[in-house]
């Protein structure tokens, strides 16, 4: 009996420790975050409570839907974007969607910079979040950092819109390539369809779109302004 007691206590103690999963999730959609935590069988990731979840959205998220800065949609899709997630003592693994949730917190002199920065140039702001917005919506928020980056900078409206089309044709270029030479052509041909409907005259992308262009393509890339050196202007 002894025994059993003290195999329950470790196996309760096992679970309480390296069992307890806590994260948090963004909505592509609406920009709504919240967090969670249950607990799990370890090693097997069998989940043994209900999911707890809290309300954890910035304001600067609250913002954007307020003032029509990104598309409220009346039908949801219900799709949930890992954040990060914790497991026990193995520390927070951060996934794709820390890049924009990263931006969305991100503070300064005592507020969220972008809520500010959206106050202070209202133009701007038109132009930008509804291209953040579908860029999430796509699961592409490896292409967002350099948008960030380029909207600090002091320009007209027009202006950044016309850099953002830039960077991001360069972009889908490259991503592109680099998921054919991944041998994942089918997700090289989704990247490209989606981009063409953004970018319907841009020649590098048309080019990508015929097979014998596309294998030159990557032979002549140094004769084209990369992703870094567009940014960098």
């Amino acid at each position: 009996m002894i025994g059993t007691i003290l195999v329950s206590l470790f196996v309760l103690l096992f679970v309480r420790t390296q069992g307890y999963v806590s994260g948090r999730e963004i909505s592509p959609d609406t920009f709504v975050m919240r967090d969670f935590q249950f607990y799990e069988i370890p090693m097997v990731h069998l989940q043994i409570t209900p999911i707890r979840r809290t309300a954890s959205t910035p304001k600067t998220a609250i913002y954007l839907r307020q003032k029509k800065l990104i598309v409220d949609p009346s039908t949801s899709s219900g799709r949930w974007d890992l954040v990060r997630i914790t497991r026990g003592f193995t520390g927070a693994t951060p996934m794709d969607g820390q890049l924009l949730v990263d931006q969305l917190s991100l503070e300064h002199q005592g507020n969220e910079y972008w809520r500010q920065w959206s106050i202070d140039h209202p133009a701007h702001a038109k132009v930008f979040w509804p291209v953040i917005q579908r860029l999430a919506d796509r699961e592409l928020y490896l292409l967002m950092p350099p948008l960030f980056e380029l909207a600090q900078r002091k320009q007209t409206a027009a202006e950044l819109t016309t850099q953002i089309n830039q960077l991001l044709v360069l972009q889908y270029r490259d991503l592109i390539l680099d998921m054919r030479s991944a041998d994942r052509s089918e997700l090289a041909a989704g990247l490209l369809k989606e981009a063409l409907m953004d970018f319907p005259e841009s020649n590098e992308l048309k080019a990508l779109s015929q097979p014998d262009v596309a294998a030159d393509n990557q032979a002549s890339l140094p004769a084209v302004a990369s992703v870094s050196e567009l940014s960098a202007k």
